[in-house]
């Protein structure tokens, strides 16, 4: 019996929405020294964007991607799928900030858009909109904070509650909620998938190579574990994992937020939930009814950089997300949850992002606290453009929202983070 490959990507920790799809073919590895004009690092929505970009920009350079697992197993595979293109989670900016954000989300989802519809991508992709949802009266009473951000952007929102909510979701669980039109719903995995598939011929992607080190200067080197490569210049895209590169310690740190997605639903099942065919809630937790007839729940977020799930955690896990659908769905009672799992994001001390210079021929996009799928993918792009000399009206709005506050050291960090865990935990209990 021979050991196993400690770069072969293990299925036993893929996200759901990467699982149910067909196996890939086999890897191609970085090997050997090579030498390149560009290389990316880290081959999710904004790595791939990023790639895409400088090859339309410069086709005749060799340009490198870079992923340590198998496009759409890792960060931007794991999430629940949402495409938001109106401000999220950001009241506590000011209307100038989330003016910003509003252009770069909706410029995000129509790049996404324009590439799923010219290289037909299959990916569940779905214009359903989204609801943001509460349980009790204190938590509908908070949406309009939300609905005051809306309108202070000019972003269109519908208020939906009582019978309409219920007869929208098939539950009369929630109380009110916040309908946005333009959120487009995909499986993430397939999407991702579906972007490096169809990248230009002159990036070439090395899978099951991560990066180990990467040295600044003229050129750029960057040590994998097969191999190694020279470039005149590097977009770091690889998500709260730049800290492991040495970089950016003091300003991002990484989450981990766990989902599973059930088994398809029979006839009976669909009959009795009723409701619209597919949709998706946000809120203190995650749900999504799926094209593809299954359920996704997604609840727990912790303060760990590690994706990988003991047997005891997954089990842990899977009983919250167990009971919180059948909280919701009662005639759900014997719908088995096939995948649990973790991803990890990135966040920063102030909500705001990292993009620009790091380094002499280093550069990075990343930090979107977990609402990157429109952000990573503008912001990759972008970048490329940056990183290239250009200028526009996008990438000084991407600028504006960039350069976190430093954070505290250990064990300050820590500490607090769990503080501020425990107490939106204690404060949104009667919302899981």
């Amino acid at each position: 019996m021979t050991s196993r490959d400690p770069l072969l990507t293990d299925m036993r920790h893929a996200p759901g929405w990467y699982a149910i799809l067909p196996p890939p073919a086999p890897a191609r590895r970085l090997e050997g020294r090579q030498a390149a004009d560009w290389v990316v690092i880290g081959a999710g929505v904004t790595g791939l964007a990023a790639a895409r970009r400088l090859a339309e920009l410069a086709p005749a350079a060799r340009i490198v991607l870079l992923e340590q697992y198998r496009i759409g197993y890792g960060a931007s595979g794991r999430n629940a799928g949402f495409i938001i293109d109106t401000p999220h989670l950001t009241e506590g900016f000011d209307a100038d900030a989330n003016r910003r954000v509003s252009r770069l989300v909706i410029a995000g989802l129509a790049e996404l858009e324009g590439q799923v519809r010219r290289q037909g991508i299959e990916c569940e992709w779905s214009p359903r909109g989204h609801l943001t949802a509460a349980v009790g009266r204190r938590r509908a009473a908070s949406l309009r904070a939300t609905c005051r951000m809306l309108d202070a952007v000019g972003e269109d929102y519908e208020w939906v509650e009582g019978q309409a909510l219920a007869d929208w979701t098939g539950t009369p669980h929630y109380r009110a909620a916040v309908f946005t039109p333009r959120t487009v719903l995909v499986n993430p995995a397939a999407l991702c998938r579906g972007l490096g598939d169809t990248l230009p011929g002159n990036v070439e992607v090395y899978e099951e190579s991560p990066v180990t080190r990467v040295e600044p200067g003229s050129p750029v080197r960057i040590e994998c574990a097969q191999g190694s490569i020279r470039a005149s210049r590097v977009l770091l895209t690889t998500n709260a994992f730049v800290t492991r590169l040495g970089l950016l310690r003091r300003e991002v740190f990484p989450m981990i937020a766990c989902a599973s997605l059930s088994r398809e639903l029979t006839e009976d099942e669909q009959a009795a939930m009723a409701g619209v065919p597919d949709w998706g809630i946000t809120g203190s937790a995650t749900l999504r009814r799926t094209r593809s007839k299954r359920m996704l729940f997604r609840l727990g977020t912790y303060y760990r950089g590690d994706f990988r799930l003991s047997e005891h955690w997954r089990r842990r896990l899977l009983g919250m997300h167990v009971a919180g659908l059948r909280r919701r769905f009662p005639m759900l009672d014997r719908l088995e949850f096939e995948h649990t799992w973790a991803g990890v994001f990135c966040m920063t001390r102030d909500w705001v992002s990292v993009f620009g210079r790091l380094e002499r021929g280093v550069f990075a996009s990343l930090g979107y606290a977990g609402v990157g799928l429109p952000r990573g993918t503008i912001s990759g792009r972008l970048l490329a453009e940056f990183a290239m000399g250009s200028d526009s009206e996008l990438i000084r709005d991407v600028q504006a929202l960039s350069g976190p506050r430093r954070l505290p050291p250990q064990p300050f960090l820590g500490l607090g983070i769990a503080a501020r865990l425990w107490w939106y935990r204690w404060r949104t209990r009667s919302e899981s």
